[in-house]
């Protein structure tokens, strides 16, 4: 066999050898180069990681800060009810579910943001507001309870449109009690059914002026010629006739009542006083002592 063709396989082995140590160093080289891009690139997302991480605990710092400001910030220290006349504080506050020992002005401020009245007799409107950070004020807007009728072993206590707000089985003190006027059905959301129109106006404006004045009558009654008369207590009654003139004789009643119930307490009179024939141009009010 020829001598070259020995040196020419051995030259192409040579050569086959030195390639595959090339694609070796290359392999090595790229293996050692990636490392280095790792390393570079950690190097240089470092910062930005270590940035990231400050502003995440900076947020959640503040977010701390925030939550202590509310919780010690805002301690609720006062409740004040304003504009109430039929319910006390406490019973306002039990009938919109206002927490008793409500700890957070913010919090119970945001809760009744937007409250409504829903169904609560003679409670028109509810508005919560923070005074201050330690103290809350609900101020209500209420209607007023003018009078009562009985039906049964009932109370239905109507409102100054003359609906029925109410259905109770006790009576209310300070709410005077109509009585010997002709009443049909009485419904909660209802008017009340009075078939004499002249009678049921009176009442509602009878019962407004004494509102108006202060004056809580006992009792209303309708007698059967239509004429009204009010019992203030079971000592003092008062005779206002035909339901006509009712604000000059209110007023008159507003004025004279105060010295009656003094003399009430020190003489014990008892007695009638006549605004029937009430006339505001002379002195046309007298007042009959009884025995």
């Amino acid at each position: 066999m020829d001598k070259n063709y020995y040196q020419d396989e051995e030259f192409e082995e040579f050569e086959e050898f030195e390639e595959f140590e090339d694609l070796e160093q290359e392999l090595e080289n790229d293996e050692e180069g990636e490392a280095v891009w790792d390393k570079e690139r950690d190097r240089r997302t470092a910062p930005k990681r270590h940035r990231g991480l400050k502003i995440i605990a900076g947020i959640l710092i503040i977010l701390a800060a925030a939550v202590g400001a509310v919780v010690y910030g805002f301690r609720l220290e006062e409740v004040r009810v304003i504009g109430n006349k039929n319910y006390t504080a406490d019973e306002i506050k039990t009938l919109i579910g206002f927490p008793e020992d409500a700890p957070n002005t913010l919090i119970c401020y945001l809760k009744y943001l937007r409250y409504k009245v829903i169904d609560i007799p003679f409670l028109e409107d509810v508005q919560v507001k923070m005074e201050n950070r330690n103290m809350i004020c609900i101020e209500v807007g209420e209607t007023d309870i003018l009078g009562c009728l009985k039906e049964g072993k009932t109370y239905f206590y109507f409102d100054d449109n003359g609906v029925v707000q109410e259905a109770l089985s006790e009576r209310r003190d300070t709410v005077p009690l109509i009585t010997g006027a002709e009443v049909g059905d009485l419904e909660i959301g209802q008017n009340i059914s009075i078939e004499n129109r002249t009678v049921y106006k009176g009442i509602i404006e009878l019962c407004q002026l004494l509102v108006d004045h202060d004056i809580a009558p006992e009792e209303i009654e309708i007698g059967e010629d239509g004429y009204f008369t009010v019992y203030i207590n079971e000592a003092i009654r008062v005779g206002f006739g035909a339901p006509v003139l009712l604000e000059g004789k209110a007023a008159e009643l507003a004025n004279i009542l105060p010295e009656l119930l003094n003399m009430q307490e020190t003489d014990q009179i008892r007695g009638i006083l006549h605004l029937e024939n009430y006339d505001s141009t002379k002195n046309s009010v007298i007042f009959t002592k009884e025995n």
